[in-house]
């Protein structure tokens, strides 16, 4: 597996990594269509913050973006693994790649929305839960996360 820069060249197979990986949860049609807009990533989206992909054997198989505001805020803004790598270590190394980044860049901590579905996941990658956001449908809610880079 292999992590590199995305380019505007994979974003039919990261948006099918997306799609795939949401609907890996059994989210109904009409909710994934009520958050598609925000989901699919298009030539503007991949030139407004810093995108990634997980190569396997040559196809994209995980999607990442992070966005960094003046303040040096940063959020993670996508996560996406192909569901037949979940559980298989590909998110922990798409995860790994992200510390050793916002070591770099030298920011604190990053902020992260989760799905229900992957608060464990980022919980294990060391985050905490420091709140919750309205989503979609209304009354549904979205665990928000913090990750502080432990060196810089």
């Amino acid at each position: 597996m292999n992590i590199i820069a995305a380019t505007p060249q994979h974003l039919s197979e990261m948006n099918e990594v997306i799609l795939s990986a949401k609907r890996h949860w059994g989210y109904s049609e009409e909710m994934m269509s009520a958050w598609l807009p925000d989901l699919l990533v298009d030539e503007d989206v991949l030139a407004n913050r810093s995108f990634w992909v997980l190569e396997e054997q040559g196809r994209v198989a995980g999607v990442f973006s992070i966005s960094v505001e003046d303040d040096q805020s940063c959020e993670l803004e996508d996560f996406w693994v192909s569901p037949e790598l979940m559980g298989q270590g590909a998110g922990r190394l798409m995860f790994a790649f992200i510390q050793n980044w916002l070591r770099e860049q030298k920011l604190p901590e990053l902020t992260i929305v989760s799905d229900p579905n992957a608060k464990g996941f980022y919980e294990r990658m060391g985050a905490e839960e420091v709140g919750s956001k309205p989503s979609l449908p209304v009354g549904r809610t979205l665990p928000v996360m913090r990750y502080v880079c432990d060196e810089l």
